[in-house]
């Protein structure tokens, strides 16, 4: 028989992870209905963290197929607020609301909601993709950059928009003040 002393097995424990940093994407054709979302967000979510200088148009893949072209402008909007991981579709539905809400104004508009931890960055879609993951409420979650190797590093899937210098920009500064904040608590 083995002398050595039986080792129980470890005990696992669920740990919920820190919030994670909340942002959304913008695609619009007029400011003013830029100004109107940023305001409606402010008012459901929290105040603005940060708000990205403007970005490349957002160019989606699929606007031919659904004869749906999102504007030519875009933004990025962080929030002060933190969110759960699991908060992604619940957050993506009012995102949703608020399109909906300005599309008769603009047809161009687009919202896609995702946060930043400090692994990765994730979106939320409400179209599956063999790379996305289903969540919950016909919501899907796409990882669409993961931080390695001291910088962040786009998925081949990601949608063009997260290739560009100046998001991979946005994000990487985003991530630094996240990770600072986070030490902080």
């Amino acid at each position: 028989m083995n002398s050595a002393k039986k080792q129980s097995p470890s005990r696992e424990k669920l740990v919920r992870p820190p919030g994670a940093s909340f942002f959304i994407v913008v695609a619009y054709e007029e400011a003013e209905t830029f100004y109107w979302i940023k305001t409606k967000t402010e008012k459901k979510f929290s105040a603005t963290l940060y708000e990205s200088n403007p970005m490349p148009s957002w160019k989606d893949s699929d606007a031919d197929l659904w004869n749906q072209f999102p504007g030519r402008h875009t933004k990025i909007l962080s929030f002060k607020r933190r969110i759960h991981r699991e908060e992604l579709p619940s957050i993506q539905k009012e995102c949703l609301g608020i399109q909906n809400s300005a599309w008769e104004k603009d047809p161009g508009v687009r919202i896609f909601p995702g946060y930043l931890c400090n692994h990765s960055v994730v979106i939320a879609s409400v179209r599956d993709d063999f790379h996305r993951i289903y969540l919950f409420n016909g919501v899907y979650a796409e990882t669409v950059y993961n931080y390695q190797k001291q910088k962040m590093n786009f998925k081949e899937t990601a949608p063009p928009f997260f290739k560009t210098p100046e998001a991979v920009y946005f994000f990487t500064s985003l991530r630094e003040s996240y990770v600072q904040n986070i030490n902080k608590n």
